[in-house]
């Protein structure tokens, strides 16, 4: 029983972690190969001067960036829409995620990269 208890309360623990994503701070992340490739940065409720640059290569060398530039939102997302079909594995997505006020708008204050449709990425980090 005591250990059915553990159990529980480690995947309940889990799930909170999953909800604080964008509600508890900032959250950065980017995702590939999984029909859209994007790269985004978000906190709901909380607007800041935020712009994201997402760029996408694929295996036979080429790409492209998508640039959103600056604009005062709760979410900004650079998003190529259906680029990429489900697990498709050719392409990888970075992206730079700048704050106005960071550096002067010219370096990101974080950055991402990813080869797969994992969400993980920047998730749970708050």
């Amino acid at each position: 029983m005591k250990s059915k208890i553990i159990v529980l309360a480690l995947l309940f623990g889990s799930q909170i972690n999953i909800a604080n994503a964008g509600l508890a701070a900032t959250t950065v992340h980017s995702r590939a190969n999984c029909i859209n490739n994007e790269s985004i940065t978000w906190w709901l409720g909380h607007s800041y001067d935020w712009r994201v640059v997402s760029t996408h290569t694929n295996i036979y060398g080429g790409g492209h960036l998508i640039d959103t530039g600056y604009a005062v939102t709760w979410r900004q997302a650079a998003v190529h829409w259906n680029e990429a079909p489900l697990n498709d594995h050719r392409w990888v997505v970075s992206g730079y995620h700048y704050l106005s006020d960071y550096g002067n708008g010219r370096i990101p204050f974080d950055t991402t990269s990813v080869g797969d449709c994992s969400i993980y990425n920047g998730w749970w980090d708050y």
